[in-house]
């Protein structure tokens, strides 16, 4: 597996009467060129979770392997990871400084010391790959683009270090319908055609849930439960107990076979649901 965590732990402000045990011996695997979702009500360790996987968090205890090697802290060992392991934050555009979208996504590798002729090509690729390769556009202001453009360049400013795994935290967060459709377009051929590694918190499930290998369950802390998502939403109960919903249309296949009609509920997407329906329909009017 290419990402690991050993009986991984985070307390913040151990030792302290304020002290949250944030994480608690949690064993997780994610396989490389995967695309996995993380999943859990607010409070349940998601984004520092997350945040352990490129070393911003320590573990209080336990550990986390990438490519079967425990990671280490010190700040080459850090600057190494973070070459490889990307992470977006939620709304990271607030964190935008520089005068230009070109010189935005050209910081980080200014910043570990490549060659301008390689800076120059590592942000047109990145700029490319999400779509903002418009010579005007380069010379902008990243505050003057739209919210949706303004999320593919934070996004492009971490390609442009050409990492092995890029993890999201709410990558939808803030953005209208056409602005989610399009993200999610970007991060399925970031996985699929560029091979990256994808790791996923989002409430967005059926837009996601298609694009999934793979679905990490946290609840307080703990890993609840994992695996591909035809096991994943068939445990509805136990999903509802720690106050999480299926999505929409798996609800609605779930709410038909209760009533009595022979539907699967393992379908995740409107386009799945209406071909079963329609099937259904035809079968009965046509015995």
């Amino acid at each position: 597996m290419f990402i690991c965590t050993e009986k991984l732990s985070h307390t913040y402000m151990p030792g302290t009467p304020f002290a949250v045990e944030a994480l608690r011996g949690v064993d997780l695997s994610i396989a490389r060129g995967s695309f996995t979702v993380l999943l859990g009500p607010s409070g349940s360790g998601k984004s520092t979770l997350l945040q352990h996987f490129n070393g911003l968090l320590r573990p209080t205890a336990g550990r986390v392997l990438l490519d079967g090697q425990p990671l280490g802290y010190g700040r080459r060992e850090l600057q190494q990871l973070r070459r490889r392991v990307g992470l977006v934050f939620q709304e990271p555009e607030a964190q935008f400084f520089s005068e230009t979208l070109f010189d935005e996504v050209a910081f980080a590798p200014r910043n570990f010391g490549l060659e301008p002729a390689l800076v120059e090509e590592r942000v047109e690729q990145a700029l490319q790959q999400v779509g903002l390769d418009d010579p005007v556009l380069k010379e902008r202001s990243p505050f003057q683009l739209s919210a949706g453009q303004q999320r593919l360049a934070a996004i492009a400013s971490v390609l442009a270090m050409q990492p092995q795994v890029m993890i999201f935290d709410e990558p939808t967060s803030g953005l209208d319908q056409a602005g989610q459709q399009k993200l999610f377009a970007l991060l399925q051929r970031l996985n699929r055609v560029s091979g990256l590694t994808v790791v996923v918190v989002t409430h967005r499930l059926e837009r996601v849930v298609p694009l999934a290998d793979y679905f990490l369950v946290l609840d307080r802390g703990r890993l609840l439960m994992e695996g591909p998502p035809e096991e994943i939403f068939l445990r509805v109960e136990e999903l509802r107990r720690c106050g999480l919903a299926l999505p929409p249309v798996t609800e609605l296949m779930n709410d038909l076979v209760a009533a009595g009609l022979p539907f699967s509920t393992t379908l995740y997407s409107l386009e799945e649901a209406r071909r079963e329906i329609n099937a259904w329909r035809k079968k009965v009017a046509y015995p």
